[in-house]
Order: C-alpha cells, then structure tokens, then sequence
C-alpha cells in the first residue's frame, strides 16, 4: 500500500456525469499544505465513504514528505492501465483528495500526465491550496484554479496565474455575481445550480486558463454532512 489511490472510471456522480473520469487520491496529511482552512476541519475527502479510503493512505503518508507523496501519484498515473493505453479521451481528476505542494512534486505529477495524454487520456483538472509556493506555469497541461479563502486573495492568486476556486456559504444567484471586495465575476458551480450536470459535462474548470484570461473564478455553496460548521467557519474567515 502506497499514499495514493489512483480510481478507474470513478463512479462519484457529482464528477462524472455523461462521460468517465478516472481521478486520484492522495494523503491529504502528506501532501496538503497546513495553509488549506478545512484540512483536518470539515474536509469533504477526510469525510462519509471517501474519508475511509483517505484514512488508509493518510496511515502512509502522515510520514511521508510532500515531494515523496508526489512520487507515488506519478507512479501511480504511469502505472495506470498497466502502463498501456488509456481509454481515448478519458478525463481526469487530479486530488479528489490531497494537493502538491511543491514545485518539484508538482512537476513530477504534471509530467506524468503529460505521458497519460500521450497514452490516449484526455482534459485533466485540480484545484491547489498551495498556490502560493506553486505557480500556475508548473502545473503545464492540468487545468488547475487556486483555491482561496478570502476575496482579498484574488490579485494575488492571478499574479501566480491562477483563475480562483473561492467556497460561499451559499449561491446568491444561479448566473454569475460579484462578491464585495472583488473585481472579477463568480460563476456558481453549475453541478450545484443546475439539474443533472456534473463535472464531466460542464468542464469549465477543465479551462482554467480561459477564466483566468476572461477574469472569472468559480463559486462553490458549503454542502455535505459539515455543512453548518464549515458555513460558520466562512463567516468567521469573512
């Protein structure tokens, strides 16, 4: 057993939707920066079935570096299919759980799906609470926004070349809005506002570089079985 678990075909509905998505987990203890607000408070993926499988691989790299943990996702990408072609076009998510914090992990893994594309997969997407100590430009061919916690983020995350992920405490409108203290406009998550949309079928944030470019971000509600706390905490973070 290693830190990371690669999932074929994921059957997480809220991802994949019309069309296969293959994604990867990671110890969020080895690889998640201690800058992330929800990591051991409210973390989607250290929750419900998910935060079993997390606890697993958690049990490897809560003694594993960083840079260790992103050996094992690259291998773990390599080694996918046996090494062999990937289904034409298959999407990926990178880190259903986890994150890669340093520039030369980050490279390890964007490497290896560079070599996943090579093999026949297809768009690849992520979003990073190490933006700070990442810079877009490593990341290459994965579409990755920032995930930040403050409006007041927003420039800074841009300067690293990031198009920014921010959670609210719930959608004010289903079109795109401004949020006070920022200048760009906020698309809420369509898998939250629409009816039978997944990631897979919406694939905005699979084009990272364009909302970057055009100055949107994404907006996700607070959901799941932490919902109250986690909206608490975004009061107190405001």
């Amino acid at each position: 057993m290693n830190s990371v678990i690669y999932v074929s075909n994921s059957r997480n509905s809220k991802i994949a939707g019309k069309s296969q998505v293959d994604t990867t987990y990671a110890s969020i203890k080895g690889s998640c920066p201690n800058s992330c607000p929800i990591k051991n408070n409210g973390c989607y993926a250290q929750l419900g079935p998910t935060g079993i499988h997390v606890a697993r691989i958690d049990k490897v790299g809560k003694d594993l570096s960083a840079l260790q943990v992103a050996r094992d996702e690259a291998k773990a990408i390599d080694s996918a299919y046996n090494g062999g072609p990937v289904p034409t076009g298959r999407m990926m998510r990178l880190h259903a759980a986890g994150d890669s914090r340093t520039i030369k992990g980050t490279r390890l893994i964007a490497n290896a799906i560079s070599r996943w594309k090579k093999r026949g997969g297809g768009d690849t997407w992520n979003y990073t609470h190490a933006w700070r100590t990442v810079p877009r430009k490593e990341w290459k061919n994965v579409s990755v926004l920032a995930s930040i916690s403050f409006v007041s983020e927003v420039a800074e995350a841009k300067k690293q070349g990031y198009a920014p992920a921010i959670m609210v405490p719930e959608h004010p409108s289903d079109k795109a809005y401004t949020l006070k203290g920022s200048k760009i406009k906020w698309i809420p998550c369509p898998a939250q506002t629409k009816d039978e949309v997944a990631c897979t079928d919406c694939k905005l944030c699979m084009n990272a570089d364009r909302l970057f470019r055009e100055g949107f971000g994404i907006a996700f509600a607070v959901h799941g079985i932490m919902q109250n706390s986690v909206k608490r905490h975004l009061l107190v973070l405001k």
